[in-house]
């Protein structure tokens, strides 16, 4: 312990002394400095060598012939110094070829002062001014901050900074990894992220232009500038205080709304509506609230459940086996044996932190991997020997509300709920695939020259059911599509079609 506690001391003044300078220097080397074509190139290898032994699933959507073609491609296509976000373009694509939603290149964050996070935090540059829709390959305004009052939810962009939007939607689509031949995760990953996207493209600008097409059907033209903040936003208390749930334990507000939900649909209190955001809030006290939830569903006697796992992009396999425990009556087996490679080491592929923690604890993920009489090596996680069902298990009609940005635990919870025939399934095909997926412990590793990063995951996660078809999501049994329209009035057609058909 007084070895720990003496190298993490050292660690922070290390840290604290982090001069201005250097931030100025590694700055400049992801936005301007260009990198040699050799550093480039090694970079290159380094992250095909690292994925081959690292990766257990890299050759379930693609053969080993063909993505090695891939990074051979990459490597000769390189012939001239390039900047980071160059580099990005070029090496995100091959690594999405690998059709693996938790595989993905990270670019690097720029570092301010604090001085300067203090006023970056009073601003929302011009392209956080709007969340995005996507329909029909064209990209709309779904809601707006923008002081130009014009700019109406439902607006289509045209054009941004000159450059149409189908040309943008297409090279930001060749950025995103998803699990197999899903078809719905893409557009709704670019919603979520296409400020994030742009940023890495065009970089941050105090000023944006957009076209935009008006209700008569010409374009307009305007620029978009950086709002300032007002100091005063009460938005959160306000809503915080007009809601009424039961139960009263939320996790926490996030853009003022509950990220853990419980409500009733009806006067009757006939149909309960659970809506999780993630599996992975910080600090949330899943427990409680399932306990709350469920304890509320008895009281009442509810004979309909709606689980909304639309937007749940995963996270905490146990929170997610946990609500499976309320949602079946049987014992139960929640996973398949997660299988490795067993050949990732931090003291070969960590940063500097990482190894120094391995120094510190003395072991890495290496130490926890076991092998089967077969031969398969594997790790230990809570679910793969069965389990108990929770004493307060629902046992009324349960639907599941799922989209194209359902993944990772929350594909988990609903294969397996699939697999026992146990719910309604109502939506679209969810983003993480049915069978499996690579997750468990996700290293993000840098890359020495480039500074961008590799995030993969080092098990093959398997539900305890099975799809005949192959690299697929979770199908709703009732196919429903939000129109812009319903976006934009807040008309949710899928809890209709519940309260339309649910015979309570």
């Amino acid at each position: 312990m007084l070895k720990k506690i003496f190298f993490l001391s050292i660690i922070t003044f290390c840290f604290a002394c982090k001069s201005v300078d250097k931030i100025s220097k590694y700055n400049a080397s992801i936005t301007t400095d260009k990198h040699a074509v050799a550093d480039l190139k090694k970079d290159v290898d380094f992250t095909h060598t690292l994925l081959k032994d690292g990766h257990p699933g890299l050759y379930w959507y693609i053969s080993k012939q063909k993505l090695d073609y891939k990074f051979d491609s990459l490597k000769n296509s390189i012939v001239e110094p390039l900047t980071s976000a160059e580099f990005y373009k070029k090496l995100t694509p091959v690594v999405a070829a690998i059709k693996c939603g938790h595989t993905s290149v990270k670019f690097p964050a720029i570092q301010y002062k604090k001085e300067e996070l203090k006023d970056l935090s009073k601003k929302t540059f011009p392209i956080n001014q709007f969340t995005y829709s996507i329909n029909n390959d064209k990209l709309y305004v779904l809601e707006s901050k923008s002081e130009n009052k014009s700019i109406r939810p439902g607006t289509e962009i045209v054009a941004i900074e000159g450059i149409n939007t189908q040309s943008i939607l297409n090279d930001f689509y060749k950025l995103i990894s998803s699990d197999g031949y899903n078809t719905t995760h893409n557009s709704r990953s670019l919603e979520r992220n296409f400020a994030q996207y742009f940023k890495i493209y065009y970089q941050i600008k105090d000023s944006v232009n957009f076209q935009f097409r008006t209700v008569k059907d010409s374009i307009g033209e305007t620029y978009i500038t950086t709002l300032k903040k007002s100091k005063a936003d009460t938005s959160k208390n306000q809503i915080k205080s007009k809601q009424a749930r039961y139960p009263k334990y939320v996790g926490q507000y996030k853009d003022g709304k509950a990220q853990m939900d419980f409500r009733f649909l009806d006067e009757k209190r006939n149909y309960g509506y659970l809506k999780i955001q993630s599996f992975s809030i910080v600090g949330a006290d899943y427990s409680r609230f399932y306990k709350q939830v469920f304890d509320s569903i008895a009281k009442v006697g509810t004979d309909h459940l709606v689980i909304d796992l639309r937007g749940n992009g995963g996270g905490s396999l146990e929170h997610s086996r946990n609500l499976f425990s309320y949602l079946t009556d049987k014992d139960f087996v929640y996973l398949q044996k997660s299988l490795t490679n067993g050949q990732y080491d931090y003291r070969k592929y960590g940063n500097k932190w990482q190894r120094f923690m391995y120094f510190i604890n003395g072991h890495d993920d290496r130490d926890y991997v076991r092998q089967d009489k077969n031969g398969n090596l594997y790790s230990f996680m809570k679910g793969i020997y069965p389990l108990s069902a929770n004493p307060k298990n629902f046992k009324g009609k349960l639907y599941v509300l799922i989209d194209g940005y359902t993944f990772s635990a929350a594909s988990l919870l609903s294969a397996n709920l699939k697999g026992i025939n146990r719910a309604t399934f109502i939506g679209e095909e969810t983003g993480g695939g049915f069978n499996q997926c690579v997750a468990g412990n996700l290293p993000v590793v840098k890359l020495k020259n480039s500074k961008l990063a590799i995030r993969f995951g080092l098990y093959k996660m398997s539900p305890n059911a099975k799809s005949d078809v192959v690299g697929r999501g979770i199908f709703p049994d009732v196919e429903i599509t939000s129109s812009l329209n319903d976006k934009i009035t807040g008309c949710d057609r899928e809890i209709d079609w519940i309260l339309n058909n649910g015979n309570g």
